[in-house]
């Protein structure tokens, strides 16, 4: 029998009851783009937001302001929105009538393109998105088994946790034009606030779990602003170039995991290093990148690219799998008895696709990639490749890397013309030479759909929509 087969996650998300009114309504952050649990957007080009330039059609855009905060459940809010409501979309969410339910092809709550059209001449446009679906796809037998899918796809729906990952990215305009310039970058983890609007958390929302993952710090969960240069000529992800220096995405951010049916937290990830890969600048792709073609499923697209490192995800264990984190890209989903195997001290062997416990190599996957780990690594590198040979047989794993052999002294700033990502790394963790691996590489697809993000930061957990 498959080795995972036997050990098959039964995952329910419970029925929860009906929201009336909003407890944990956002509180004014105060704290402008400070504060830690970053997921900036990363590397040369790594931002970007589906733009086009001057002369854009606006579409018939409904009235409704900018939110400054939840407009509280029960109140009503109106959408800048377009489009016709999408009966294929996920109703288990409110609103379901109005201007802020689910339409068009992705199930947008907002419409950029009718923001784009409400703007004064002068006005900077900020392009709003929350990913409606997000698959992590180059780990299938951990996070890519068939009972975890299903458990993101739920997640996604609910805007549960870390599944709820907002963009917000600002151009500038002048006359009417999108003009080359100064514009933003914020991209990170948020809450919706069952209105139709959605939250960034803000500098007080994290708990102190030191006993759980030794962390206390309240601002881990919120986003960050980095200055992007902004060009409307360019396209796809060249259009935000956020500078190498001033990127945050070297960091460690901390995202949350809910249970759907309270809005409890369940776990904390460990992630750095995110960066898109691919984005639609198309006149659609501003309202829609991806969609929904039927009441089921999702057309997502390339792409991200993250890390896990093992460091920060080897202590907080989830009560959905009973394990790390780090353990399950390790080892898959492990039997009763044997949870707590250890993804930091456990030797290192090449992955051999046998049974589990049957005398083989336990791991299914070797780390693959290199991470800073102090502050001073940060200043120099940033999370990158570095296994060379593809170790665990990984489709589409490139042949050659840009790292190197020897340790890097200096910053490698591809703005300045590095063209080494980092230092290669040992993944069996025995070489003299290299450092041993340290990270997992996660590559993602997405849907992105066009939303309304408040100016306030949420801080407390979200409401539960139902």
């Amino acid at each position: 029998m498959d080795r995972y087969a036997t050990f098959a996650l039964v995952l329910a998300l419970g029925a929860s009851s009906a929201c009336s009114e909003d407890n944990l309504a956002p509180e004014p952050s105060g704290a402008g783009a400070g504060g830690g649990g970053a997921m900036a957007s990363g590397g040369a080009g790594g931002g970007a937001a589906g733009t086009s330039g001057a002369g854009m059609s606006g579409g018939a855009g409904m009235s409704g302001g900018r939110a400054g905060g939840s407009a509280g459940m029960g109140s009503e809010f109106s959408c800048v929105n377009q489009g016709e409501i999408n009966y294929d979309c996920p109703f288990n969410l409110p609103p379901i009538t109005g201007s802020c339910a689910p339409a068009g092809t992705c199930c947008h709550r907002a419409s950029n393109i009718a923001k784009i059209a409400a703007l004064g001449p002068n006005d900077p446009m900020e392009y709003e998105y929350r990913l409606n679906f997000v698959d992590i796809y180059n780990h299938p037998l951990s996070i890519g088994l068939p009972a975890l899918l299903q458990t993101a796809k739920q997640r996604a729906e609910m805007c549960a946790g870390e599944q709820c990952l907002l963009w917000r990215f600002t151009a500038p305009r002048s006359g009417g034009e999108f003009v080359a310039g100064a514009g933003e970058a914020e991209i990170g983890i948020g809450a919706y606030n069952c209105d139709g609007t959605f939250s960034f958390y803000g500098p007080t929302a994290a708990s102190d779990r030191s006993a759980e993952v030794g962390e206390s710090a309240p601002g881990r969960w919120q986003a960050v602003k980095v200055p992007a240069a902004y060009d409307p000529e360019k396209e796809g992800v060249e259009r935000f170039h956020i500078p190498w220096a001033t990127n945050r995405n070297r960091e460690v951010a901390r995202s949350l995991f809910l249970f759907p049916m309270d809005n409890s937290l369940d776990w904390e990830l460990a992630s750095s290093g995110f960066e898109i890969t691919t984005l639609d600048t198309s006149e659609a792709g501003q309202d829609c990148m991806g969609s929904r073609p039927d009441m089921f499923s999702w057309n997502s697209v390339n792409g991200f690219v993250g890390y896990s490192p093992l460091k920060g995800n080897d202590k907080d264990i989830s009560n959905q799998t009973n394990q790390t984190y780090c353990s399950l890209l390790a080892f898959g989903l492990l039997p009763d008895g044997m949870k707590n195997k250890d993804c930091l001290t456990t030797e290192r062997c090449m992955p051999d696709a046998g049974n589990f416990g049957d005398g083989g190599c336990d791991w299914i996957k070797l780390p693959d990639s290199l991470c800073p780990e102090t502050a001073e690594d940060r200043a120099i590198f940033g999370c990158h490749l570095g296994a060379e040979g593809n170790p665990n047989a990984e489709p589409e794993y490139p042949a050659s890397l840009n790292c190197s052999q020897e340790e890097p002294t200096e910053a490698l700033d591809p703005d300045m013309g590095a063209t080494s990502v980092g230092q290669c790394c040992d993944p069996l963790g025995q070489s003299t030479s290299l450092p041993a691996c340290n990270a997992y590489r996660t590559l993602g697809k997405f849907v992105a759909a066009a939303a309304e993000i408040t100016t306030e930061s949420r801080n407390s957990l979200p409401p539960v929509c139902m």
